[in-house]
């Protein structure tokens, strides 16, 4: 049964809220939660232990924010149902969402609330979006991979097909992001994802299997030499829908590899059909932290109003979303962008 706290926004007798954030508690949670609450958002904390959340609550309270809290069970319909209504948009970052987030994203269906998540997960992203004629019929948006990894490889393919002027024959993207904090719920879907020891690719169109591993190459950027693997991460399927490309490789750090720092990189490359490469560069901070803004801050834009559907970051709010949000440096050929 959800319960509200006795800190909240009431208005005609009822405890409203602009977002119910799922997996409030959590690292990356908490400061998701503190970047809406400093977009004048008013968010319902959810999890399923009241005692963080409730700490959380009094913590944004102190700095002038209207919080609610609710104990939710994510995996349950009738606990789900009560906790989103009467709110505009449903923020989710419990992972692994390639597992949790088909119950989070029906009951979102039912009842006509759109949703974000920050899922980086390959089968979860394409998953969302193969249920766009479903978010069409109910009048609602549903966003995917808000967070560092999709949207930051996102913007530079944007821009990379942007210059270029015609659709890519071939694109490559690569994460790598530095974390000051490590997040549970992210090392989770991480697991998740290599769990299955399979690498995914698209070649020709068609998305390929191969064993994890396959493929594994070395890429310079952000000024280091970086050990990579073809990976199932979201960022695949960004980078193919932001470039049209038949051919797209995604790219994650070794995890066997030495740690690189506490800054965040990406990068992309697209071949052109006369075979001519060009490649971009973004740097951040802390990964977890550029993932709560961006996450934040595509909420407030749904919650402004999004066209029904199903949707990346990128699609919807265009190359800029990532360094207007986060002040991330951007370079394209080596220059500035």
């Amino acid at each position: 049964m959800a319960t509200a706290s006795e800190i909240g926004l009431v208005s005609d007798g009822q405890v409203t809220s602009d977002v119910l954030l799922l997996g409030a508690a959590g690292s990356s949670g908490r400061l998701i939660a503190a970047e809406l609450a400093a977009r004048g958002l008013s968010p319902r904390l959810a999890g399923r232990r009241l005692g963080p959340l409730g700490d959380l609550a009094r913590d944004l309270a102190a700095d002038g924010a209207a919080t609610e809290v609710r104990s939710v069970d994510a995996g349950d319909a009738a606990s789900l149902a009560e906790a989103i209504a009467d709110v505009g948009v449903v923020l989710s970052t419990v992972g692994p969402f390639a597992r949790r987030a088909r119950p989070v994203i029906d009951a979102c269906l039912a009842a006509g609330v759109s949703y974000v998540d920050i899922a980086n997960e390959w089968p979860a992203v394409r998953g969302l979006l193969d249920r766009d004629e479903q978010a069409r019929a109910h009048h609602v948006a549903l966003v995917t991979g808000a967070g560092f990894g999709p949207t930051a490889t996102e913007t530079l393919v944007l821009r990379l097909v942007k210059q270029m002027g015609v659709v890519p024959t071939r694109v490559r993207v690569a994460a790598a992001a530095g974390l000051t904090r490590h997040s549970d719920g992210a090392r989770q879907t991480i697991q998740e994802s290599l769990s299955e020891g399979v690498a995914i690719t698209y070649r020709d169109g068609q998305a390929v299997r191969e064993a994890l591993g396959s493929g594994a190459t070395v890429l310079t950027f952000g000024g280091a030499r970086r050990q990579m693997l073809p990976g199932p991460v979201g960022d695949l399927e960004t980078a193919r829908l932001a470039s049209g490309a038949a051919n797209v490789v995604a790219y994650i750090a070794n995890p066997t590899a030495p740690g690189s720092g506490t800054d965040s990189y990406t990068w992309a490359e697209a071949v052109g059909p006369d075979g001519q490469a060009a490649t971009a560069e973004l740097h951040t901070g802390d990964g977890v932290r550029a993932t709560a803004a961006i996450a934040a801050e595509t909420t407030r834009r749904v919650l402004a109003g999004a066209a029904p559907g199903t949707w990346t970051a990128g699609q919807l709010f265009g190359a800029a979303l990532v360094t207007d949000t986060t002040g991330a440096q951007v370079t394209v050929n080596g220059q500035p962008a």
